[in-house]
């Protein structure tokens, strides 16, 4: 597994106020509308899963992001994996070069293709791919531990039908 950085992220009073605000009651703004109540799951969710990996693994989430992507997804360029990890090519660029320098990934510039680069896991980001995941689906069952097996399923149809409608959202 790929090493933890040795300096210390946070301390015990930021942990605290961390897990304070992920534990704050739903705002009553969120209680009137859908949309604000999705954005309060999501900003919890990320700085939920944003201290916990880098706390766990030394990663930020766009990195975590690429990692699982290059697990679904062997041998992509840059802007293909910014778009399987859904962040911007600037920072996936940013978190590339540090998982290249922690020997996670692995960039092969080519001369065939233009200026493209293929990014793969290294063997040791296989071995970290299959960490995070296995740390992810855990986080994930606790998250769902009060919904049915019918409620799962029905959530994540709901999802994204929400994440399809966003573009009738936005229309003037």
């Amino acid at each position: 597994m790929a090493s933890a950085p040795t300096a210390v992220v946070s301390g015990p009073n930021t942990a605290s106020a961390a897990a304070a605000a992920l534990a704050a009651p739903i705002a009553p703004l969120a209680q009137k509308y859908l949309a604000v109540l999705v954005m309060s799951l999501a900003g919890r969710l990320n700085r939920g899963a944003a201290s916990y990996y880098l706390r766990r693994f030394g990663i930020a989430m766009a990195d975590y992001r690429i990692v699982l992507a290059l697990g679904l997804a062997h041998g992509l360029n840059i802007g293909a994996v910014a778009s399987a990890a859904d962040v911007d090519k600037a920072a996936a660029s940013r978190s590339l070069k540090l998982l290249e320098q922690r020997g996670i990934v692995a960039i092969e510039h080519t001369t065939s293709r233009g200026r493209a680069a293929i990014v793969r896991l290294t063997e040791e980001g296989v071995a970290f791919e299959r960490e995070l995941k296995k740390s992810s689906r855990l986080r994930e069952q606790r998250l769902l531990a009060g919904l049915s097996a019918e409620e799962r399923v029905q959530a994540v149809s709901l999802v994204r039908k929400l994440i399809a409608g966003v573009p009738n959202m936005n229309k003037e």
